[in-house]
């Protein structure tokens, strides 16, 4: 489903602490909701040493890959317009077949119907592609709050979700 993640990123990831850490984290979440075929549960292994307890530090690297992931949803929402509005998109998507025309309103319709909270929803399945996801949501969604809003509040609860998993097997081991 996933590339793996290229052993540069990982580096980075695994070895930015402090503020830069946050910004690495920030960054990152936005890549992997836009253009970065990445698991976004892998922030978990930055180790942000801010000095802090370790759940307040838990509690900031949630919020920034969060902030991130809002931020990349309102960067597909740009993206999704300018294609819309582009003369060669248009004049392509005149010249598709109907039955493929047929299939993809029949997508934009089952997509549709859940909207905001089927994006949250969507996003906080830990391991599923947020970049796939977030532009598949982005065709029917035209609320940047409500996008921003859903992709945060999947990010947070995928995040703790996977936070609880490692938890819960740790304590078995």
């Amino acid at each position: 489903m996933y590339e793996t993640v290229p052993p540069v990123v990982q580096s980075l990831l695994e070895t930015s602490t402090g503020p830069l850490g946050l910004l690495v984290v920030l960054v990152y979440s936005l890549l992997v909701a836009t253009v970065l075929p990445f698991p976004g549960e892998v922030v978990l292994a930055v180790p942000l040493d801010l000095g802090f307890d370790a759940r307040v530090e838990l509690a900031l690297l949630i919020v920034a890959s969060s902030l991130g992931k809002a931020a990349g949803g309102l960067l597909a929402l740009h993206v999704r317009d300018g294609a819309v509005r582009s003369n060669p998109v248009v004049r392509v998507y005149g010249r598709v077949p109907p039955w493929i025309a047929e299939r993809q309103r029949s997508f934009v319709r089952r997509v549709g119907r859940h909207g905001s909270l089927g994006l949250a929803a969507g996003l906080a399945v830990p391991l599923m592609p947020d970049t796939a996801l977030i532009y598949a949501f982005s065709v029917v969604e035209t609320s940047p709050l409500k996008f921003a809003a859903a992709a945060f509040v999947g990010t947070v609860v995928r995040l703790l979700a996977v936070v609880g998993l490692i938890g819960g097997l740790s304590a078995l081991a």
